[in-house]
């Protein structure tokens, strides 16, 4: 993958076939090999009743954060990630914009993805923290992704 890719990766994600990561507005940073950073700057379609981050909204910028790491380590011909299952953890309250910076080896990347192609489908786990601009984690996300083969419109 050369940098061109990545670079429509980010001009993509803000008018991709998810109508609400569209709306959302989530800013991907960095999208390189084996590297992502997110930024959810927390908007009122972010608050919940409480004045604080709404949990769902952390959970699709997680979800889709992890979902772009894949994508940035294994392209987006042989696998599509779907998520599987999810465990959460809340640590605290969130008042401020909020941030994923994930990056994975290439020794890690290569044996995650070894007995997926392998058989051709199966689990992927990743974990996902969220930091404040303080850079305090105030949630983690250990997500199972599924890859599967990628439809037609996968990453348009």
């Amino acid at each position: 993958m050369d940098k061109a890719f990545f670079e429509k990766r980010k001009k993509d994600f803000v008018n991709g076939p998810i109508e609400y990561l569209n709306l959302a507005g989530i800013i991907p940073e960095i999208i390189e090999e084996r590297h992502v950073r997110f930024v959810l700057p927390l908007s009122k379609i972010h608050l919940n009743h409480v004045g604080i981050a709404y949990a769902g909204s952390m959970f699709v910028f997680a979800e889709a954060t992890g979902a772009n790491l894949f994508v940035a380590v294994y392209g987006q011909d042989k696998f599509a990630p779907i998520i599987k299952g999810v465990e959460v953890k809340y640590l605290k309250p969130c008042k401020t914009d909020m941030i994923i910076d994930l990056t994975i080896s290439e020794e890690e990347a290569a044996a995650k993805i070894k007995p997926i192609e392998e058989r051709g489908r199966g689990d992927y786990f990743l974990d996902v923290p969220i930091q404040n601009t303080d850079g305090e984690i105030v949630a983690e996300f250990k997500i199972n992704y599924y890859a599967i083969k990628p439809t037609k419109n996968f990453g348009s």
